[in-house]
């Protein structure tokens, strides 16, 4: 069963100590959210019926070092990440990567970086356009976890750092490298004609022709809407409860008080499930 597919029951308690620490969020193999806690994951699928309490203060996760969290040995509180662990964390050292050096010191890293196959991206967020990389086998999942409303491949047959290189010469050329979390909330409606202007410009044009080996011949702009909910706003709210509608990317969509209601699921992490709600994970 795959880890957002568990149910969840949630009931009410007398305890207020911290017992859970939501470590991140992601999307299992049916493209469906879940929260990682220390204990298990907890579902975040249509349906769902959410009353979680969060602490106000944020922890810092630790680090990763080749493929294992390790705690934070300063136990630091303020942020999900403090300066020590950042520094000892190898896999943020692949997320600041603009492909010119490979500072990756993990043997597993380097190997998944230069041993797969990696493709560039763009991706409409109204009218916002941002350029990526993903591994080519997760590419449709990674807009899904994105909430691209539009996107399309645009170059392939690379590895990890020429990846990095021809996003970081499309960021150059005036596209986004990433999005806020409130960009994302104000849920802007898109139409495919951003993209297809886009791939139409003389700024694309001319990336496309320095890495012309690479490039995808006439891309195709590929509509994601149909993974989300059909809500055209909703209000932010800072509680995690309600009948889960949905989510887009990195928004959770609940129904609270017979009113859909956007809760941002990096918000959560780093956070402690107190136990007053006492979580029976199936």
């Amino acid at each position: 069963m795959s880890p957002a597919s568990r149910p969840v029951g949630l009931k009410r308690g007398s305890d207020r100590t911290p017992i859970m620490r939501i470590y991140r969020y992601a999307y299992d193999d049916g493209w469906r959210p879940y929260f990682q806690t220390d204990a298990a994951p907890l579902s975040l699928a249509p349906g769902q019926v959410l009353s979680v309490p969060l602490s106000p203060e944020t922890f810092c996760l630790g680090y990763t070092r080749q493929g294992v969290r390790r705690a934070c040995v300063k136990n630091a509180t303020g942020k999900k990440q403090c300066a020590f662990c950042a520094k000892e964390d190898d896999f943020l050292l692949c997320l600041r990567c603009d492909g010119a050096t490979c500072l990756q010191f993990t043997d597993g890293l380097k190997n998944d970086c230069f041993g797969k196959d990696y493709s560039v991206y763009l991706a409409a967020f109204g009218q916002h356009i941002k350029a990526g990389v993903s591994k080519t086998e997760r590419l449709q999942k990674r807009w899904v976890e994105q909430g691209a409303d539009y996107a399309a491949r645009v170059f392939g047959g690379v590895n990890g750092q020429d990846a990095r290189v021809i996003e970081s010469a499309l960021v150059r050329s005036g596209l986004l490298a990433r999005l806020t979390l409130g960009q994302k909330m104000e849920l802007p409606q898109a139409d495919g004609t951003v993209m297809d202007d886009e791939l139409q410009s003389d700024s694309f044009r001319r990336v496309a022709e320095t890495f012309a080996k690479n490039a995808v011949p006439s891309p195709r702009v590929e509509s994601m809407q149909g993974h989300y909910p059909a809500i055209a706003s909703a209000r932010p709210t800072e509680y995690l409860q309600g009948t889960v509608l949905g989510a887009k990317g990195p928004v959770l969509f609940l129904e609270q008080n017979g009113a859909p209601r956007a809760f941002g699921l990096p918000n959560a992490v780093g956070r402690k499930i107190l136990t007053n709600t006492l979580a029976a994970f199936a």
